[in-house]
């Protein structure tokens, strides 16, 4: 006979490590890259391709 684990059992659904570390790194990579183009390029462009960015979005 097969034994199957008890359904009643859960296991534990934390995020791994690994995972917030990508989704920290990811976010940082936006972050940092927004503030480069804003000091290359002025306020303007930056505020002109964010909203571009936006509306394609939609």
């Amino acid at each position: 006979m097969i034994q199957t684990e008890h359904p009643s059992r859960v296991e534990d659904a934390r995020p791994s490590r690994a995972g917030l570390l990508l989704l920290g790194g990811g976010a940082f990579s936006l972050l940092f890259a927004g503030l480069l183009l804003w000091w290359r390029e002025g306020s303007r462009l930056f505020t002109d391709g964010l909203i571009a960015a936006i509306v394609a979005c939609f």
